[in-house]
């Protein structure tokens, strides 16, 4: 019988493509884990964009938000290559959450994690391939038929 895996650490990463509510509805389900760490990350291919979510994102520090350059790679491929690092260490359990902007199509205007459509998708298929991670796309809370009305 093979042996239940221990986890020594809960990690959550949160891909950051925006400061809106999609983000911030994946940043509280995260909190709501309780993992032993949570960290918001920008996969940077724009350092335009990266700057102004820079000047954008809150100053909070227990979610500082870090900034990893994927010049020369592609978004999956440099999301992949971060998760696997992560659950490589040693007992290590990781979770890794995806704004619901990041199904967002193209021509949304939307950068980084949410470039093209259905990366969340590819993202969440490829992150499916290594052990010990899990895979969430968090849905942007809709609005109410009241908040819908006085936009």
């Amino acid at each position: 019988m093979e042996a239940t895996p221990r986890f020594v650490r809960r990690v959550v990463i949160v891909f950051v493509g925006d400061s809106d509510q999609s983000t911030i509805a994946a940043l509280r389900r995260a909190r709501s884990l309780r993992p032993t760490t949570v960290r918001a990350v920008h996969l940077v291919l724009d350092s335009q964009r990266a700057e102004q979510l820079r000047a954008a994102w809150p100053p909070d520090p227990r979610m500082p938000l870090e900034f990893v350059d994927c010049s020369g790679r592609s978004l999956a491929r440099c999301a992949v290559d971060l998760v696997r690092h992560e659950a490589e260490l040693p007992g290590a359990e990781v979770t890794v959450i995806l704004p619901g902007h990041s199904i967002a199509p193209p021509s949304s205007g939307r950068t980084g994690i949410g470039v093209p459509g259905g990366m969340a998708g590819q993202i969440a298929k490829e992150q499916g391939q290594v052990p010990d991670v899990a895979v969430m796309i968090i849905a942007a809370p809709r609005a109410t038929p009241l908040e819908s009305a006085q936009s």
